[in-house]
């Protein structure tokens, strides 16, 4: 077992491999919308912001990576995703690319930063004050599961941008046993996608945080509830 791990890491570190998995995700991706039938919860809060215009920060949980596509539509604000620098990322940035969304690699905390990370975050405020979407997976790449960082924050009060949350959920998905709990949802699904109010960063930056933390948990467990899939909570040690 541990030969066969060592020789499938050997395998992703080639060009070919790295390439074929970052098209087949991107079908995966492109599948998921396309093939669920969705029901839309909270469009009153989404469809005035996207008439706007204006630059904004969408937020999602990192285990509903998969069915982000099929929640941002594509004839609004441009969305750049922000993606994990790690090695596995490059799969993930060059799939978002396939399916005609903009990447930038960093994280979405603040702390320790180093000049790569600082040039990131100046991009990402960049794209919403241009009018773009700023799509972050706020408790990624490495967690705590469902608990949210600064930096989405920092990004939407510097830009004077909104933030937006939103979840999906489909039935019979499959919940794997990583550390963000990620989702893997069937093709040709019956599927959910609850939108929560928009945010307008404060001067606060902790009350704001805990504002949005707690809506994008409000909008996963109600699109779980709706699709019959088992309410994931925050990370217990974090959360202490």
């Amino acid at each position: 077992m541990r030969d066969q791990h060592a020789m499938l890491k050997r395998l992703l570190k080639t060009d070919l491999v790295r390439n074929l998995a970052a098209w087949l995700l991107a079908l995966y991706m492109m599948g998921v919308r396309h093939t669920t039938r969705w029901e839309r919860i909270g469009l009153e809060h989404a469809e005035p912001l996207w008439r706007s215009g204006r630059g904004l920060v969408w937020c999602y949980w990192h285990s509903r990576i998969m069915g982000a596509h099929a929640t941002w539509p594509t004839d609004v604000q441009p969305c750049t995703m922000l993606t994990s620098p790690s090695r596995d990322g490059d799969i993930t940035t060059a799939a978002i690319r396939h399916i005609k969304r903009g990447a930038i690699r960093g994280s979405a905390t603040t702390k320790g930063r180093a000049k790569g990370s600082i040039a990131d975050f100046r991009a990402l405020i960049g794209v919403a004050k241009a009018g773009g979407c700023v799509g972050l997976t706020p408790d990624g790449p490495k967690g705590p599961r469902l608990v949210l960082k600064e930096g989405p924050v920092r990004i939407a009060r510097s830009a004077g941008a909104p933030i937006l949350v939103s979840a999906w959920s489909i039935k019979g998905s499959r919940v794997l046993d990583s550390w963000d709990r990620t989702v893997l949802p069937p093709l040709f699904g019956r599927g959910v996608i609850v939108f929560g109010p928009v945010i307008e960063p404060g001067d606060d930056l902790e009350a704001t945080r805990l504002a949005v933390e707690q809506a994008l948990n409000a909008v996963t467990w109600q699109a779980d509830d709706l699709a019959g899939l088992p309410r994931v909570m925050p990370d217990a040690a974090a959360a202490a």
